[in-house]
């Protein structure tokens, strides 16, 4: 007998005890990597579930990957997370103690829907709301799933036997063992399951939140199809109701397919994040523009109230539009002193490359928390939200925006050069810091997913197109600062109308196609409703602007052979 044979542990099986504590009650399941038991937990006495990697399977640096998958799983707390109690060593090799789920994989569950005739509605509603509150808990941690999909949720049993709710498992496993150890050959990348890989996955590797989403819709999409997507599927290649088995989407929501349809993208920029997907019945549960999740700039967390002396860079402004300097853009600028001067001087503290600022345009103090700003006598003037006025003196809170000119500054606690600043300049190569709508050139890409998605699902597409006309457009085509916090005011104000009366789930699309122009996207309406939607919008904002400026707009209808792109300026 070697070595090896004399200490070897016996086979687990139902009765094995492991460490004096955890006794075997039954195996729940092999995957490529590990098995997984049912074990009564003597010390807690409660039902726990333990994961061991089978010594065939094991790789170097397995025993890595389940201590990060600890970590990871106990920096996420979310009811539709699985918990991880602990990593313990055993005779078996490193255990991991986990939250043991009643009920069955959503695999399984798909499975016996499929035999019941498939998924209502509703059902489908709370799986997916589940699903994704759970990954946006994992992408908030900045973590990634790496392995998504039906085996990898399980949907649990409430006592009396019903639907309870959806968790996530196993995430952070696969990834951490692709990464530990060396690929085999013919082996799929990262060790996640090619099925539901995003295709930039399954060309080139590397696990990312991108592929959790796509993954997250195939897995969606399972649900509507019953059957298992093969690797490389491409579900927008033909339209949606020549593919599902059972019809779910006809109790949907527009918005709610479309978001599903958006993650399916093979471009990962346009994919939405988990947190803003959202899965309810619009018209029994009125939504409030408020909830519309947008893509916004963060300034990240205010500073504590219990500061009460300045600190030195504690706060910054963020450039987010300048009309004459472009590049300014994106620069942040920390407030290193408790009174500063800005202007385009040299010998000023604070030194801005925009034309329309003075070369001494005001002073900030700080003071309890707040800047306090007074205007120096500049030429151009200082404003701040809501009002058309110039200010003399204006107060400036955390998260707020400041213009001087047109250069318009927003308070922040992020430092320069960290992950943070490094997402708000890439808010702000997508958006217009003025009005937070798309660029054009972004605003056109999303259009041409907004029509491909009124092709699959086979709704009709209207593009409102709204300009701020004025006196001044007769004698310039370049925009006053009046005109361009009328146009700021109003472009805000057409968005949050429209979301609110498209009882819109995710945001418009909505983008700035010229000094004084922007259009929006409305899929769905008829012609004439469509029309009359613009009408109510139009009549609402038109009392919020200065006397002597109008918002128009027209309406342009996709049809078929037109390319979206052509739609988006009014014809000459």
């Amino acid at each position: 007998m070697t070595e090896t044979q004399r200490t070897s542990p016996p086979p687990i099986s139902q009765g094995s005890v492991i460490n004096d504590r955890y006794e075997i009650r039954q195996s729940l399941g092999k995957g490529g990597m590990g098995e997984v038991f049912l074990a009564y937990d003597r010390a807690t006495q409660q039902p726990v579930a333990l994961k061991i990697v089978r010594e065939e399977s094991r790789m170097p640096g397995d025993d890595e990957a389940l201590r990060q998958e600890l970590l990871h799983a106990r920096s996420v707390s979310n009811p539709y997370v699985c918990r991880v109690h602990d990593l313990t060593p055993s005779a078996y090799g490193p255990i991991l103690v986990m939250e043991y789920i009643t009920g069955q994989t959503l695999h399984t569950h798909i499975r016996r829907k499929k035999a019941q005739g498939g998924y209502t509605a509703d059902e489908f509603r709370r799986i997916a709301q589940d699903i994704c509150t759970g990954v946006a808990a994992i992408h908030a941690q900045g973590l990634v799933h790496g392995d998504l999909k039906p085996g990898n949720v399980m949907v649990t049993t409430n006592p009396e036997g019903g639907f309870g709710k959806a968790i996530v498992l196993d995430f952070g496993f696969a990834k951490e063992r692709a990464r530990a150890s060396a690929r085999r050959p013919g082996a799929p990348p990262d060790g996640g399951t090619p099925n539901y890989m995003a295709p930039e996955r399954i060309r080139s590797g590397g696990a990312s939140q991108e592929d959790d989403i796509y993954a997250l819709a195939l897995t969606l999409w399972e649900m509507w199809t019953c059957r298992v997507p093969e690797p490389g599927y491409k579900p927008r290649a033909k339209p949606m109701r020549q593919q599902i088995m059972f019809d779910v989407p006809s109790g949907l929501s527009v918005d709610e397919i479309k978001q599903i349809f958006r993650c399916l993208t093979e471009d990962p920029t346009q994919r939405l994040s988990a947190r803003h997907l959202r899965f309810f019945n619009p018209v029994a549960l009125t939504t409030n523009p408020i909830q519309v999740p947008r893509e916004r700039l963060d300034p990240g967390p205010p500073p504590g109230r219990s500061a009460n002396a300045f600190q030195p860079g504690q706060q910054a402004l963020l450039a987010t539009f300048a009309t004459n300097a472009p590049d300014f853009v994106g620069e942040l600028i920390p407030l290193d002193k408790a009174t500063l001067t800005i202007g385009r001087r040299t010998d000023v503290d604070v030194v801005v490359p925009e034309a329309t600022v003075s070369g001494a345009h005001a002073t900030l103090a700080w003071s309890a928390g707040t800047w306090a700003i007074e205007d120096q006598g500049s030429t151009n003037g200082t404003y701040v939200e809501h009002t058309f006025e110039r200010k003399k003196s204006v107060n400036l809170m955390h998260g707020g925006e400041v213009q001087f000119g047109e250069l318009r500054l927003k308070l922040t606690s992020i430092a320069k050069d960290s992950a943070a600043h490094k997402r708000a300049r890439t808010y702000l190569t997508r958006r217009d810091g003025l009005t937070g709508l798309l660029l054009r050139e972004q605003l056109l890409k999303a259009l041409d997913e907004e029509a491909a998605f009124a092709d699959w699902v086979e709704q009709p597409l209207s593009i409102a197109r709204y300009e701020i006309r004025g006196p001044n457009r007769l004698v310039s085509d370049r925009p006053t600062i009046l005109e361009m916090l009328a146009f700021r005011r109003a472009a805000l104000r057409v968005v949050e109308l429209t979301d609110m009366l498209l009882l819109s789930l995710i945001a418009v699309t909505a983008g700035r196609t010229g000094p004084l122009r922007f259009a929006v996207a409305m899929m769905g309406p008829a012609a004439q409703d469509a029309r009359n939607l613009v009408e109510q919008v139009v009549g609402q904002v038109q009392g919020m602007l200065p006397e002597g400026l109008d918002l128009v707009a027209s309406i342009a209808r996709l049809e078929s052979g037109v390319s979206v792109r052509t739609l988006v300026d009014p014809a000459p």
